[in-house]
């Protein structure tokens, strides 16, 4: 990640990535805090920009994994149909020594407070007026109020400066307001009273959703800076917000501000609870306020508007203990595969490569070298390993020592290398391309199965709260039959069906909803595609369920024979409808009922049902 992300820390604060130092508490995926265990330099990398719907943004290495709701992806992979992960409600040790009225004094400067010369703060709302001055009173501030405009009032504060100057808010002009960093660090009541006073100031309630009745709350400002620290804020407290540019006119002339929107009703009730508003606007949210809330979760769904290349970039990582993750300008990121849970179980290190990654034996040396005492080495698509490097590996996995070969021709020169004990992990998703004499090396080897329709559903309704759709138990058990035990192809199908039902059916995820979705989008009740249909009709219609060889079927379907052979026979034998023989492919009995068609006489059985073919004819024909 750049240096320059900020990365939420167990305090509240947040921290340039560049200045985190092992021991720092940051929090993870799961919203607790957990410590770093090493800091590790990447320096400059070809690096990718990555904006969301949110208005948030953040420069990373093309490999550096984004949790998703279809697992990890890496961000130079991510599509604008994929969404990222915020995280909600952090449980945060609140470490922060200043009084509520100084968290509500600061929302309301930060608002409509003038710190240039004079110490003032301006408003038309008397109820707003009255609470500033008592919120001066208890913390000894005198004040003078006079008439400023028809409409509104100006109070003049004494002996505030120190505390401006303390907290970097004096002599700051409308552009350059943030939120003050003390802000960051208190608890949710104290992080309410500010939010809460900055918007008696510059917050907008009104009725203009997408249905006209729908409440859209917003904060206005010239500092994009400010609304992004008050969008770190909400998220804080379980609101998602939206942050966009505004551009307008301003007496005559072109003028940008920023708008930063609640518009979801979950999160808009979440901050009438949750925010306590004085003056006219509180008023207007108590009395429209919905009355629903979100789902108690710990992650948001924030999608994807684009990925573009950024240039070279400062980029560091970070081990953190635990789960090995941690949130950079809100987003969870860092790698959580098998070897992470292996590396977190020792206490030790990891480090990740792939197959394709190791082109020669010096390559892997030099990892290998590197490599402290007890670390995990972790290996993606290892049967993709040059053979030169995978002989190296045979002496690092028996003996823990490398040769490395130094020179060419007579004058060339082995030299050993120790290695400190590591565990390495391997993955693969074709097994039957790794050597006998590397699978045989491994202490224990694993095959990861599909999962049950019961696991799917209870995934599905978290992947349907993390995007905010409604969903029912009977359409998660239909979207689970038609996902082929597979979490990537459940989610896909869940946001196709979401999609449907956003246009068609209210929103609302049922089983006539997920049925009518899924046959438009071609995905039928055992989860068989259009390409796997064609290819079982080819093999019924044109070839009377085979014998037939791959080549054949694939001209037959207009397809590649390796696509027909990858891509779907594997879920067609294992669903039964599909075999392969000797002399070819051949239609299994529920291939044919599956696709409503009878099997010829005595193809499978003499139950099956006597069918005239060619070669049977009626007694009284010739």
């Amino acid at each position: 990640m750049s240096v320059d992300a900020l990365v939420l820390l167990e305090d509240g604060s947040r921290r340039r990535l560049g200045d985190i130092a092992v021991g720092d508490r940051v929090i993870t995926r799961t919203g607790e805090g957990a410590v770093v265990t090493a800091v590790h330099e990447q320096g400059e990398l070809d690096s990718v920009r990555i904006r969301t719907a949110t208005g948030r943004e953040v420069v990373a290495a093309p490999d550096h994994p984004f949790w998703t709701p279809d697992g990890w992806v890496k961000a130079g992979d991510l599509t604008e149909r994929d969404y990222v992960a915020n995280v909600l409600c952090p449980e945060l040790v609140a470490d922060g020594t200043e009084d509520v009225d100084e968290f509500k004094l600061a929302g309301y400067l930060v608002g409509d407070g003038c710190t240039t010369n004079q110490v003032t703060f301006t408003g038309g709302d008397e109820d707003v007026l009255a609470d500033f001055r008592s919120t001066c009173d208890r913390l000894g501030y005198s004040h003078v109020t006079r008439p400023n405009s028809a409409r509104s009032s100006l109070i003049r504060i004494s002996g505030l400066r120190p505390w401006l100057a303390e907290h970097g808010l004096l002599d700051k002009n409308a552009w350059q307001k943030r939120v003050p960093d003390f802000v960051f660090r208190g608890d949710s009541w104290q992080v309410g009273a500010f939010l809460g006073a900055y918007f008696a100031c510059d917050g907008t309630v009104s009725r203009r959703g997408r249905d006209r009745y729908d409440l859209v709350v917003e904060y206005y400002s010239v500092s994009r800076g400010l609304l992004a620290d008050v969008q770190h804020l909400l998220l804080r407290l379980g609101i998602q917000s939206r942050l966009k540019l505004k551009r307008g006119r301003y007496q005559g002339r072109p003028h940008e501000s920023w708008r930063l929107s609640i518009t979801s009703q979950d999160d808009v009730a979440r901050f009438v609870q949750r925010v306590t508003v004085i003056g006219e606007r509180g008023m207007r949210l108590a009395e429209w306020a919905p009355r629903r809330d979100r789902f108690e979760e710990r992650l948001a769904a924030d999608r994807v508007v684009s990925v573009e290349q950024a240039g070279l970039h400062e980029c560091r990582c970070l081990t953190v203990d635990g789960d090995h993750t941690f949130t950079v300008n809100d987003f969870v990121v860092h790698n959580t595969t098998l070897a992470n849970i292996v590396a977190a179980e020792l206490g030790a290190g990891i480090r990740v490569t792939s197959g394709p990654a190791i082109e020669r034996s010096g390559d892997l040396a030099a990892i290998l070298t590197s490599l402290a005492e007890g670390d995990v080495l972790f290996i993606d698509e290892i049967h993709r390993i040059a053979k030169p490097a995978e002989e190296l590996l045979y002496s690092a996995m028996e003996d823990f020592r490398v040769d490395v070969v130094v020179g060419k021709g007579p004058g060339a020169t082995a030299i050993p290398l120790d290695v400190e004990p590591f565990t390495l992990v391997g993955a693969t998703t074709r097994s039957g391309l790794l050597t006998g004499p590397m699978r045989d090396r491994f202490g224990f080897v694993a095959h990861l199965d599909f999962y049950a329709p019961a696991d799917l559903e209870a995934l599905l309704h978290r992947s349907a709260r993390i995007l905010g759709v409604p969903i029912t138990d009977d359409g998660a058990t239909e979207i689970a039959g038609r996902s082929r035990g597979t979490p990537r192809i459940a989610n896909r199908l869940l946001r196709r069906v979401r999609d449907f039902a956003e246009v068609r059916a209210e929103g609302v995820v049922n089983l006539e909803t997920a049925r009518a979705a899924l046959t438009v989008y071609d995905v039928d009740a055992l989860g068989l595609d259009r390409l796997d249909r064609a290819v079982l009709t080819a093999l019924v219609d044109s070839f009377r369920g085979g014998p037939v060889g791959l080549s054949t079927l694939a001209v037959a379907v207009g397809e590649q024979p390796d696509t027909v052979e990858e891509v779907c026979e594997p879920f067609l034998v294992r669903a039964g409808l599909l075999a392969r023989t000797p002399r070819g492919r051949v239609a299994t009995e529920a291939a044919w009922h599956h696709l409503g068609r009878t099997p010829p006489n005595g193809t499978f059985g003499a139950e099956a049902p006597s069918v005239p073919d060619l070669f049977s004819a009626a007694p009284d024909q010739p």
